[in-house]
């Protein structure tokens, strides 16, 4: 069980996936936002029973949701989920750290069309409550899968004709504009301080940075992913 504080996440949750939701249950207050009440209100529609807590940790917010455990996608039914898609974009994580980085670039990805995002099992950020928090539940409605070897996941899409495509600082990579058009892309970011892993930058066909003209010479990994997918889900 996921317990959820974030109003973004459980409002998204209800609108598209209400059959998550285990329970409700909010702190009694006398005048309740607009936008508690419109929650509460669309949780009533659903015929979702609302309980109460008091504000106290680890419960500090006025609405608290207990969702399901989180559900990872399966690899087979996912590849044929996009399989005659000709511009199906992919996000895949090398090891992040940052459940709240994970987050964002998940919002970003689902905002974007992005098909799916694969990160690894061990080593890396997993889908934890401040992941829902900074994805607004966008974790629920864009499939994620945890594979136990990210190359070897790189290598199979590869062979499902996507070009695969990482995101590094170096001599061998180019400017995104120069970027060719694939029409099938994995896109690949790497950890937020080391970046891509070597064996990780030899399975790329390509690697591409963005220019950067102020003084500040590195971005936030989820605000280049944001970037970076928004660039290659317009092809």
């Amino acid at each position: 069980m996921v317990t959820i504080q974030s109003l973004s996440a459980i409002e998204h949750i209800l609108r598209h996936r209400p059959e998550r939701i285990l329970s409700l249950s909010c702190q009694p207050v006398s005048k309740p936002s607009p936008r508690l009440e419109e929650i509460l209100s669309l949780a009533k529609e659903l015929g979702l029973s609302i309980g109460s807590h008091t504000k106290k940790e680890p419960f500090s917010e006025p609405l608290i949701a207990h969702v399901k455990p989180f559900e990872y996608a399966l690899w087979s039914d996912w590849v044929n989920s996009f399989k005659d898609d000709p511009k199906a974009v992919v996000l895949a994580l090398d090891h992040l750290q940052d459940p709240q980085n994970l987050g964002a670039l998940c919002r970003s990805a689902e905002a974007l069309g992005v098909r799916g995002v694969i990160i690894p099992k061990d080593r890396s950020a997993a889908i934890t409550p401040g992941a829902y928090h900074a994805s607004v539940g966008a974790v629920e409605t864009i499939p994620i899968l945890q594979v136990t070897n990210l190359n070897e996941a790189l290598r199979k899409l590869k062979e499902e004709q996507f070009w695969i495509v990482g995101a590094a600082l170096g001599e061998s990579s180019k400017p995104l504009k120069d970027t060719p058009r694939f029409d099938k892309i994995v896109l690949v970011l790497g950890t937020e301080l080391e970046g891509l892993k070597p064996s990780t930058l030899s399975t790329c066909d390509w690697l591409t940075e963005i220019p950067l003209k102020g003084k500040v010479q590195s971005l936030n990994v989820s605000a280049a992913g944001a970037i970076l997918m928004f660039e290659f889900s317009r092809a």
